[in-house]
């Protein structure tokens, strides 16, 4: 399979609303599915998928909400 940015970003976002996952577990279910290391899909997070999953980290406590945070993606 061939990814590109936009089908990796559809393919998160139907996890989310279809089985009810967050944008985090969405991205780790994705890659349990289609056998692959979570480091390797990092250049297939759009800036909108990201900001999502940064805000979920920030709402789960998992990064600190200043403006200079940067996820390790």
């Amino acid at each position: 399979m061939i990814l590109t940015k936009k089908k990796f970003t559809t393919s998160v976002e139907e996890l989310v609303i279809e089985k009810h996952l967050s944008y985090i577990d969405a991205v780790v279910y994705f890659c349990q599915e289609n056998h692959l290391e979570p480091d390797l899909i990092k250049g297939l997070i759009t800036p909108p998928l990201k900001e999502k999953i940064k805000a979920e980290a920030i709402g789960l406590r998992c990064l600190k909400e200043e403006s200079g945070a940067k996820l390790p993606i």
